[in-house]
C-alpha cells in the first residue's frame, strides 16, 4: 500500500547520542524508498519536521516559488536541514543542534504533519501549546471534525 500521509502517533526515547527508535506504526507506511531518504529539519513553534524525501522536494520547490525571496530564504536559513536514514535497529540520529533548538530531552512526541511529514515535539511543549484535555480543546475538536468541509455534513455526527 501506498501512503501518502502519515497515521497515529507515538512518543519514543531519546538516548544520550539523540538516537531516538523511529516509531513502528510510522515506519510501516514509508515505501522501501522512503526508509533510506529521509530529512529532519527545524519546524514552526519549536517542534522538529522529518520529512520523506519526495515531501521534502515539494516543500522546497514551494519555497522556490514564493513572490517574497527574503521570506523564503529565511525559512531556509532557519531549518538546519540534515538528511537522516534509519540504522540497523530503525533509529534515527538527531543533530546536537536540532535536539536543542526544538529542547527535545529524554522522550520524542511524533504526530502526523503536512502531507507525508512527521512534527517532534518536546512532549511537555506540546502539551502546554495544545492542551488536549480541556473544554475548549474539545469544543474545537468536536467543531473542525464535525464541521462543514471535513465531513461533507454540517453537524453530522454518526
Amino acid at each position: 500500500m501506498n501512503f501518502h500521509r502519515f497515521a497515529g502517533n507515538a512518543q519514543t526515547a531519546i538516548d544520550e547520542k539523540g538516537r531516538t527508535a523511529f516509531p513502528r506504526e510510522f515506519r510501516r507506511q514509508l515505501g522501501d524508498d522512503e526508509k533510506e531518504n529521509l530529512v529532519i529539519s527545524c519546524g514552526p513553534e519549536g517542534s522538529l519536521r522529518l520529512f520523506v524525501y519526495a515531501e521534502y522536494e515539494r516543500f522546497m520547490a514551494e519555497l522556490d516559488n514564493m513572490p517574497d525571496r527574503r521570506q523564503a530564504e529565511i525559512v531556509r536559513g532557519k531549518m538546519l536541514t540534515t538528511l537522516v536514514t534509519l540504522d540497523s535497529q530503525n533509529r534515527i540520529l538527531i543533530p546536537k543542534r536540532l535536539l536543542e533548538k526544538a529542547g527535545l530531552k529524554g522522550e520524542v512526541f511524533w504526530i502526523p504533519s503536512h502531507g507525508k511529514t512527521l512534527a517532534m515535539w518536546n512532549p511537555e511543549t506540546y502539551n502546554a501549546k495544545f492542551p488536549q484535555d480541556t473544554e475548549e480543546s474539545q469544543a474545537i475538536f468536536d467543531s473542525v471534525f464535525y464541521g462543514q468541509g471535513l465531513t461533507g455534513n454540517s453537524n453530522a455526527r454518526t
